[in-house]
């Protein structure tokens, strides 16, 4: 959604909890270290899913290694979150042995918090031991930019907490630049907001109140770590009616000065979280306010498209089924309209979110149809990297909305796959 922004302040060393959304979970993070939440594994992944997600990470590997290697193991990690996110984690750790650089490192230090998650410590240890080498190659490298090396240090010290070994969680967290907490990066704030996990219910509280006395003072890069660590005590304490409604209240009125992007992804993430409680009613309240939200910004045709289908897509899992097909309808009209003044390289990742809003609704042949169209917009650029990332984009989303591609547009991906090549 952002790009990583570089703070501007000066360098220093800061603690774990000199991190915002750290801070308010130091004390319930000593005391609760022993109760961590284990994620129970989830269904294995259908033949179809695994098969997209092995075609995602063919296509990222296609990249040469020079001279796009950062955007060979970005797109590589698009392909290994997705196994992360559908929790197939020896499918990730194969393909994040492939990946070149750092964030095979970063990859690594999420297995090793996964294993703790699950009870294989020894894996777990293995892992933080693997993760560490990186961190100790990026510190010998004058050139690296210092954030990179923070990411991997900060899921270490989660992973140690999760293993119980808080004096090593405090080591890793101690090397973390306070710098690094300023950067608006989803993959950083969602890392630190991971510890809400630790906070004790009668902790809650209190953790509110900290991130309330101190919101207004942060970098926005802070305030999107303390924001989706709200989002993330939102979920955990859902059947807790009293926070709850204090924390939608700070997304819903108290925090308005939010740029809308933030403020928005984060509503909607509350919203999910009130379907998979069942709770349509809260659903429907919150959603009302995104809408809102969404309608009084000017966006980009190539942004406004993609939030009017996530949008429609929850309003039809809501219950309000005509209502998300028409605004499904109005997005797609929306950009055939736009269509000739989005960037070429845009037009991809401006229409599989709708086509997965379609498949969600039920339309399964609407929602093939546009995910065939998307292909067809990215093929436009003559140049194998745009074509590359959105075909990773789309097949790693396919495979986590469950939407298997038809045998028609399941052979023209794997035709563009093989044709990745010069000119990159």
């Amino acid at each position: 959604m952002f790009a990583r922004q570089n703070a501007m302040n000066p360098k220093r060393r800061a603690s774990c909890w000199l991190v915002p959304a750290m801070l308010l979970l130091a004390s319930a993070c000593r005391q609760e270290v022993a109760a961590a939440p284990m994620v129970a594994k989830g269904p294995a992944l259908q033949p179809f899913q695994e098969e997209l997600l092995r075609l995602a990470f063919r296509a990222a590997s296609a990249f040469p290694l020079e001279p796009h290697a950062k955007n060979r193991s970005r797109a590589q990690e698009v392909a290994v979150v997705g196994c992360f996110e559908l929790d197939a984690p020896q499918l990730a750790l194969e393909f994040a042995h492939g990946i070149a650089d750092w964030r095979r490192g970063s990859a690594y230090a999420d297995y090793a918090c996964y294993c703790a998650r699950h009870d294989g410590r020894e894996q777990a240890l293995d892992y933080v031991k693997r993760a560490e080498t990186f961190v100790k190659e990026l510190a010998r490298d004058v050139s690296t930019q210092e954030w990179r090396r923070d990411l991997i240090m900060m899921k270490l010290a989660r992973a140690c907490m999760l293993l119980g070994d808080q004096e090593r969680a405090d080591a890793f967290a101690a090397g973390i630049e306070a710098a690094s907490t300023h950067a608006v990066d989803d993959d950083w704030a969602r890392t630190a907001a991971d510890r809400a996990n630790m906070v004790a219910a009668e902790k809650l509280g209190e953790a509110i109140a900290t991130l309330d006395a101190s919101f207004q003072g942060m970098s926005l890069g802070q305030q999107n770590t303390a924001i989706a660590t709200l989002v993330a005590l939102h979920e955990r304490f859902f059947a807790e009616a009293a926070h709850r409604v204090t924390i939608e209240e700070r997304l819903t009125k108290t925090y308005d000065k939010l740029p809308p992007p933030i403020r928005l992804q984060a509503l909607l993430r509350l919203v999910s979280t009130c379907l998979a409680k069942h709770d349509q009613a809260s659903a429907l309240r919150l959603l009302a306010v995104a809408r809102d939200l969404a309608a009084a910004h000017t966006w980009r045709p190539a942004d406004q498209v993609p939030q009017l289908a996530r949008l429609a897509e929850l309003r039809g899992r809501a219950g309000e089924t005509a209502q998300a097909r028409a605004d499904a309808e109005a997005a797609l009209a929306i950009y055939h309209e736009e269509r000739d003044r989005i960037v070429n390289i845009e037009r991809a990742e401006t229409l599989w979110p709708l086509a997965l809003t379609w498949h969600t609704l039920g339309e399964a042949t609407t929602a093939d149809d546009l995910l065939a169209l998307a292909l067809e917009e990215a093929m436009e650029n003559p140049n194998s990297r745009p074509r590359a990332d959105d075909l990773v984009d789309i097949a790693v989303a396919m495979a986590r909305h469950g939407c298997k591609p038809s045998v028609r547009l399941a052979t023209r991906m794997r035709q563009v796959c093989e044709g990745l090549g010069n000119p990159w």
